[in-house]
């Protein structure tokens, strides 16, 4: 558990730097498009729960990049056999505390982290569950294609894992969205 925490603990402060850096161009560059768009003025409330939302998923993104573009491993690789590092990891999860840990960061990361895009998607563009799949599998293609000149490994079994978290992303969403839905009809 504390390697879990250790990891959720990393992806929130590595980041930190850069979110101060972009939240004030995120800002400035949202509130044009709305007053733009909605022909408001600045002076009207436009912090909204979806402006919430989608300045959530903006502070995800950037931590996100950092993550896997800023946070170096020193590893340059390229794997391309699909399932390879899944199931050498599976294996040995019994072996040692370190296989057990970086199946941990590996599998459970890699799915967890790409929750939330599944969630965000359908939340803020009311995408299908195809469409939010192809979403996750085309931000996850665009990382590790982004990665292939860094100092960072790229893993066809990222891709796979990264588009399963869209995925479950999408599936937590939709029973969430039953169950307040069942919640605000029964007890009526």
């Amino acid at each position: 558990m504390s390697t879990i925490i250790r990891y959720l603990y990393a992806f929130l402060t590595d980041g930190i730097a850069l979110i101060f850096c972009t939240v004030p161009i995120y800002v400035f560059v949202r509130m044009l498009f709305l007053k733009h768009r909605r022909k408001i003025s600045l002076k009207d409330n436009v912090l909204s729960d979806r402006e919430f939302v989608m300045f959530s998923f903006f502070v995800f993104l950037i931590m996100l990049f950092t993550q896997t573009f800023i946070v170096n491993s020193g590893v340059n690789e390229i794997k391309l056999i699909p399932f390879d590092i899944i199931i050498r990891q599976i294996s040995s999860i019994n072996s040692s505390e370190k296989a057990y840990k970086e199946f941990i960061l590996n599998i459970i990361g890699n799915v967890g982290v790409f929750i939330p895009i599944g969630i965000f998607t359908i939340y803020l563009f009311k995408t299908s569950l195809s469409e939010t799949v192809l979403t996750g599998f085309f931000i996850s293609l665009c990382i590790e294609a982004g990665q292939l000149p860094l100092d960072r490994t790229s893993d066809v079994d990222d891709l796979i894992l990264n588009t399963t978290g869209a995925f479950m992303g999408y599936c937590i969403y939709q029973l969430c969205k039953k169950i307040s839905e069942k919640n605000r009809y029964g007890s009526q």
